[in-house]
């Protein structure tokens, strides 16, 4: 009996512990994200803990900004060219990863994967020197808007190319093999066979893409100028100079934006499970 007694309280002990981590990891994740949503709602001019007024002047503030809005304009713009790039070229390369024959296959592996464990600040420093005097038309590239999302691409195609390698490979290929056999094209059966078969990891994937191009700092703090700078280097600028609670309200609206992106994807999900059930 003495010799049970240990063993039956292991798996209570386990239970317990692997609750007081889970609760860790929440709070950890959680409280850093409810306190900026308060501090929000701080009615004085600067950043203070406890708030002793309670205001939403710092939200019609920020929308009533003319630089904040052009600010968060541009981080969506340039997120959402950074999530068509690099979704498109990920799902392509990913696709021909799996299907095709590619020489020196293990090389261009690592050649695609390599920006994303670049630092930020290698990537925007040679993107800034290598492109920083190239113009077309009288049209600067550098402090443009597409030189950002080419440049934010290449940490988001990385992550589209594992994901959608990841989803392709547990693709029922009879079906792709039955539509060849039926006289589709290759075009044609990769557009209206295989990616609607595939739809949940390229939405994910496209979604991934945007939230990372949206919360970049580095590289966006290299190749931006005033007229196209992102929300997070405007909220870096700013708070060098005044920690407003305009910086938590611009918080709040980075992490809704994210939520609702994860919302998106879990409501895709679970629209395909119950397409796949029926």
């Amino acid at each position: 009996m003495s010799e049970r007694a240990p063993r039956s309280a292991e798996p209570l002990l386990l239970k317990a512990l692997a609750l007081a981590f889970t609760i860790f990891i929440i709070g950890y994740i959680l409280v850093p994200i409810l306190v900026t949503v308060v501090m929000s709602f701080n009615g004085a001019a600067m950043i203070r803990f406890p708030i002793t007024a309670w205001s939403t002047r710092w939200y019609a503030d920020f929308l009533g900004s003319p630089q904040w809005m052009d600010a968060l304009k541009n981080s969506i713009l340039i997120a959402f060219g950074t999530a068509a790039i690099s979704t498109t070229a990920g799902v392509l390369c990913a696709w021909a990863f799996q299907r095709f024959h590619i020489p020196f296959r293990d090389g261009w592996y690592i050649l695609i994967m390599m920006p994303l464990f670049m630092p930020g600040v290698v990537l925007g420093l040679g993107v800034a020197i290598a492109f920083g005097g190239i113009s077309f038309g009288g049209y600067a590239l550098y402090g443009s808007r597409e030189l950002v999302m080419i440049s934010h691409s290449l940490w988001a195609m990385p992550l589209v190319f594992m994901l959608m390698e990841a989803t392709f490979k547990t693709l029922d290929y009879r079906v792709v093999e039955a539509s060849h056999d039926l006289g589709g094209g290759p075009l044609r059966t990769f557009f209206e066979v295989v990616l609607p078969m595939v739809s949940t990891g390229i939405v994910s994937s496209l979604l991934f893409a945007f939230v990372i191009s949206l919360n970049e700092f580095v590289m966006a703090l290299f190749l931006t100028d005033r007229d196209t700078q992102t929300l997070p280097v405007l909220m870096w600028l700013s708070l060098r100079s005044a920690g407003t609670p305009r910086l938590a309200v611009a918080s709040v609206i980075l992490a809704l934006t994210v939520f609702a992106c994860l919302t998106i994807i879990m409501l895709w999900y679970v629209r395909q499970l119950r397409k796949v059930a029926r």
